[in-house]
């Protein structure tokens, strides 16, 4: 099918190069169907564009825009999204203290009990066979989905508070979570566990490269670290603000590093590091505060949704710079 690329030809980044004079880019396409602010963002593998906001609901985009189908998926805020490789299924987390398991036809195929309180995140291993969650209670369970059975969780780890966002390594051979512990716990190698306590603030977010060399963790006071396999830091970026850092995402070819900061209810920015010097290359500014984040699954395309109850999409092609 069509991409979000291909219906925003008419879109254009101006990149705010070093030694350049600065320019401001052209509206982004903007998304309005939502009625709560919109928690979570992704790409399925067939390029459609998937919102999920704090009505409880999922949408589903197409190439121009247009809404295509609507799902009502939980009875409270939603504020995890993935979908498995290959796109058979998704999930959705939410503050009802569940998440969910859907068929790529939006029926549902699983209900995962995770514990006392929101569910946060949620993220599919690589190999699509098993599912990870995390919420307030600081609980990381691991499920089994590839089964005609009702799957029961495996705790995994505790964090000493929120368990915030999680993902996992792109070769399946461990899982990040982050949390308000101001803890990353990650397993560099299959079998090995690592935690980092960056002693700066609450970690919100958090992202593998697609290599697996590198990982990103957002924070509070708009600060984002960047770590390799060691446990040591490579890079400290830092916005014009002051915020959360609710969300970060490499790239499809490894080349950026989105990070969406911003103070509630104030406009905020999205920048994109170079992460060969892990330089600020573009700035894309947002009339609100952003809280997720989405790259293409093949394309420099990229999705925010914000607490104005939008997503914007850019397109960030060589072509269109």
């Amino acid at each position: 099918m069509n991409t979000i690329r291909k219906c925003a030809a008419g879109l254009a980044l101006v990149l705010v190069l070093a030694g350049a004079s600065a320019a401001a880019p052209p509206e982004p396409l903007v998304l309005k169907d939502h009625k709560g602010w919109v928690g979570a963002v992704a790409f399925a593998p067939d390029g459609t564009l998937v919102t999920a906001s704090a009505e409880g609901t999922v949408r589903f985009w197409d190439a121009a825009g247009t809404r295509t189908a609507a799902l009502d998926a939980h009875d409270d805020i939603v504020s995890g999204l993935a979908f498995a490789k290959g796109g058979a299924h998704f999930a959705t987390a939410s503050f009802d203290g569940t998440a969910k398991v859907w068929s790529a036809e939006r029926k549902l195929v699983h209900t995962l009990r995770a514990g006392r309180g929101a569910q946060l995140a949620v993220a599919f291993h690589p190999n699509g066979k098993t599912v990870a969650t995390a919420g307030i209670e600081g609980v990381v369970r691991v499920w089994d989905v590839d089964t005609n059975e009702e799957p029961r969780g495996r705790f995994l780890r505790r964090h000493g508070s929120w368990a915030n966002a999680l993902t996992y390594k792109p070769d399946g051979t461990g899982l990040a979570s982050v949390g308000s512990d101001n803890e990353v716990w990650f397993n560099p190698v299959a079998g090995r566990l690592m935690i980092v306590r960056p002693s700066i603030a609450e970690v919100r977010s958090v992202a593998y490269s697609r290599d697996g060399k590198w990982l990103a963790t957002g924070t509070r006071y708009g600060s984002t670290r960047v770590w390799d396999n060691d446990g040591d830091e490579v890079a400290t970026l830092k916005g014009k603000h002051t915020g959360d850092v609710w969300a970060v995402g490499f790239s499809p070819d490894g080349k950026w590093l989105a990070t969406g900061d911003g103070d509630w209810r104030k406009p905020s920015d999205i920048v994109i590091w170079d992460t060969k010097t892990w330089k600020e290359v573009a700035r894309l500014s947002h009339t609100s505060e952003v809280l997720c984040l989405a790259w293409h699954t093949t394309k420099p395309v990229l999705a925010a949704g914000a607490w104005d109850k939008t997503a914007r999409v850019w397109d960030l092609s060589e072509g269109k710079k």
